[in-house]
């Protein structure tokens, strides 16, 4: 319930809240600077009606829709005149049903709730002054999809869904139901009719090493190359663009160690589970490739047709923002669309962190697409062919360029891969890496002529451990430039292993038929292939127990990527140590913290443009006097200058893109610094409290300030949202990413310049 605050008459709170505009303003004298901070006061009113909400459950998971038009999902905005008692968004809390419930909605505390992070940096709920029930877990959310995780399987659950706006007031009477938590009975069906099949069902950490590998190009943020399985029992890929020396297009994929066959006659069928990429230029691909390749050489983020890459002879599905597409690249390695489809139109509407079931049923003459059960695409591939064959299938997280848009990194979530078919290759692969973390790529000769050597640790005994099986080694690696110069392979080039025997480099494959010249484009990432030897049981090895060292001499070849397979016949692989055991796994917890998205969308009645942002040389001022009205966006986006009472659904955060969900807002807070004087923010000169009974998963906040305390003269405006937990916000005008670091956006410090002339 929210009551009203004690200790001041009702005309006295309502004379604080005008019809649209919160008051929270400095009049002290200018040469006091006295603060004055209006924090509670606002006038209770009737709670509104509960929540409309509907239930899915899946394997350890459940969907809630809430007041969500489901078929019809576009526009649902949430309409904030700037008004903080406007509807923000819902506070989801949930718990067994065994357990006592919480009293009055108060469960956050200072340990952020928040998406697909790690338990080290929050999760589980933390109670300021009730006792929460045993397990019970919280978030805040401005979707009206979520899902909660993780559930045990048929025990009871309780959740409850409260409205809250952009205070982190309750505006609602709670929709509370029980159900019956998890349902594993399609994953089950699925793990019994599939030929291979991953639930991901595993502890934090790394993936099946057996069945999963991961790939990484020059271009990609070395610190933002993860494949994760969290808490929550589904993997996750993070991407991100790193710029140095070369290169816009960043990949970070994970390639299925076994073969999907496509035959005449035959719709094979391809299931996994997958939300879509809202941050503006990251995309996914699930390419079915004829031939081994660990990254894709076909990246390019429009898909036009006729785009030219490598592979050639790829089914390509492809999801960015509410666009899902089929694809094929051609055997002259060209790019044509087969069908697409707008997910908002079909009512299955993409959402962060919000996963849903594709089914896709591949055959020779066509493909149909099921999302969540419902048609969204059953095409043929006329005028093209995709010819009958064994396929590897390659996930892609592909990102052009994304610090343009103002994101370092961002998530994909995913779960429940697989397909049915025959058993194209039966033998059980093991994975030897030369590092997790990082890069390991180095150049081999160029200008300097560089010999790399590269470690690969073998802690395991490689030889079968079965009479009469034979098991093959081999050296995998990628071709790429790292630098402008062009990749040059020579007959002559060679790889030493352990300073003795030598094997001849392949040249970079190009599958194209008839041969495509045009398709050898610089820059682009090769899969290379040495078979090192057989091993047999008792027998000699190329490699050996412990360090493993490949000493690479090319022409001019970027190499990286370098790891062992060995490939055993069933049942005959010894003791395997995956390399998670053998390198530190980076984890997403241990990436920087990115914070709330905050910005001065409005200063008295001038839109902040390009004009008055850092980038701007220099930045325009905007004169201010008296009483100025400022309007402020956290949490998300307006959806546009003409219309920012419409904030967008689903949200658009970078914190959001990089985790999964928002730690909600703590306090708002806006600071003056006179040019010239001091460092940091500034002095604050409003403070609004936005954690009432949750914190506020977002706001717009017209907020007025009064200039009339303050000398005239030119100073910088300042607006800094902080969570429960204290992490700040970063800036969200559109080139933060040109001003600072990732580890520094959190807290980044970027005003609006005015000039007080009173």
């Amino acid at each position: 319930m929210i009551t009203e605050p004690t200790g001041r008459s009702p005309r006295g709170w309502r004379a604080l809240l005008g019809a649209m505009v919160l008051v929270a303003m400095v009049a002290a004298p200018a040469q006091a600077q006295l603060e004055r901070i209006f924090d509670n006061g606002f006038e209770p009113r009737a709670l509104g009606a509960a929540p409309q909400l509907r239930i899915l459950r899946d394997d350890r998971v459940a969907t809630i829709d809430m007041d969500y038009n489901a078929e019809d999902p576009w526009g649902q905005f949430w309409e904030m005149s700037g008004s903080p008692e406007d509807n923000a968004g819902f506070l989801v809390s949930w718990w067994p049903a065994t357990a006592a419930a919480p009293e009055g909605g108060k469960l956050f505390g200072k340990g952020d709730s928040i998406g697909c992070l790690n338990p080290e940096h929050g999760g589980a709920m933390s109670p300021v002054d009730k006792a929460a029930p045993a397990g019970a877990r919280w978030l805040v959310t401005g979707n009206r999809r979520v899902q909660i995780q993780p559930l045990e399987n048929g025990v009871n659950y309780t959740v409850r869904v409260e409205r809250l706006n952009a205070l982190g007031r309750i505006t609602s009477v709670a929709a509370e139901q029980t159900f019956p938590g998890g349902d594993g009975t399609r994953v089950a069906a699925l793990r019994n009719s599939m030929t291979y099949f991953d639930d991901f069902n595993r502890p934090a950490g790394a993936a099946d090493e057996k069945l999963w590998g991961n790939a990484a190009v020059t271009s990609t943020d070395p610190r933002f190359n993860l494949f994760f399985i969290n808490d929550q029992f589904h993997a996750h890929t993070l991407n991100g663009t790193h710029h140095e020396p070369t290169g816009d297009r960043s990949q970070t994929s994970q390639r299925f160690r076994k073969k999907v066959r496509i035959q005449p006659g035959v719709r094979r069928k391809i299931v996994f589970d997958m939300d879509s990429p809202l941050s503006p230029r990251s995309v996914w691909y699930l390419d079915l490739n004829p031939i081994p390749t660990e990254l894709t050489a076909h990246a390019s983020f429009f898909d036009q047709e006729g785009d030219i890459g490598l592979p050639a002879g790829v089914l390509r599905l492809r999801a960015v923002g509410q666009d899902f597409s089929v694809s094929l690249i051609d055997n002259q390695g060209s790019l044509h669309r087969v069908a697409n489809v707008q997910l908002e139109d079909v009512g299955r509407q993409a959402v962060s962190n919000v996963r849903r079931q594709f089914e896709a049923r591949v055959g020779t003459d066509g493909i149909e697409v099921l999302i969540d059960g419902r048609s969204v695409i059953n095409a043929t591939y006329a005028p093209q062919t995709f010819a009958a064959g064994d396929y590897e299938l390659l996930w892609v997280g592909f990102g052009y360029n994304t610090t343009k848009d103002n994101n370092p990194y961002y998530l994909l979530h995913w779960d429940n891969f697989g397909f049915d078919g025959p058993v194209v290759d039966a033998r059980t692969v093991h994975n030897y890496v030369t590092r997790i973390a990082g890069s390991d790529y180095q150049l081999s000769g160029g200008w300097d002529n560089l010999v790399p050597t590269f470690t690969v640790k073998i802690p395991d005994d490689l030889r079968p451990v079965t009479a009469g099986a034979t098991a093959e080694a081999w050296l995998v690696y990628t071709y790429q430039m790292g630098d402008y110069s062009t990749l040059s392979v020579l007959p002559t080039d060679f790889v030493r292993v352990n300073g003795a025997m030598q094997y001849p480099l392949p040249q970079p494959a190009n599958n194209s038929t008839p041969y495509n010249a045009n398709l050898m484009l610089w820059g682009i990432p090769h899969t290379a292939r040495i078979k090192l030897g057989d091993l047999v049981q008792g027998g000699g090895s190329p490699l050996r127990v412990g360090d493993n060292h490949f000493q690479f001499n090319a022409d001019n070849a970027g190499i990286l990527n370098v790891h062992v397979e060995v490939a055993y016949p069933p049942g005959s692989a010894p003791t395997y140590t995956p390399p998670a055991a053998i390198h530190h796994f980076p984890m997403h917890a241990e990436l920087p913290r990115l914070g709330l998205p905050a910005r001065l969308q409005k200063v008295g009645e001038t839109n902040i443009s390009s004009d008055h942002l850092m980038d701007a040389n220099p930045p325009a001022r905007i004169p201010v006097r008296g009483v100025v009205p400022l309007n402020i966006e956290v949490g998300n986006r307006s959806w546009a200058d003409w219309a920012p009472q419409l904030m967008h659904v689903p949200v658009q955060s970078m914190e959001i893109f990089s985790s999964g969900g928002t730690a909600g807002i703590g306090q708002v807070d806006v600071y003056l610094r006179r040019v010239g004087t001091g460092t940091g923010p500034g002095e604050r000169v409003i403070h609004l409290d936005t954690a009432r009974d949750a914190p506020a998963p977002q706001g717009r906040y017209l907020l007025s300030f009064d200039t009339r305390g303050f000398a005239n003269g030119d100073y910088e405006l300042f607006v800094q949202a902080t969570s429960p937990s204290g992490l700040k916000s970063h800036p969200s005008y559109g080139d933060e990413m040109h001003h600072f670091e990732a580890q520094e956006l959190s807290g980044g410090y970027y005003p609006i310049q005015v000039r007080i002339e009173n």
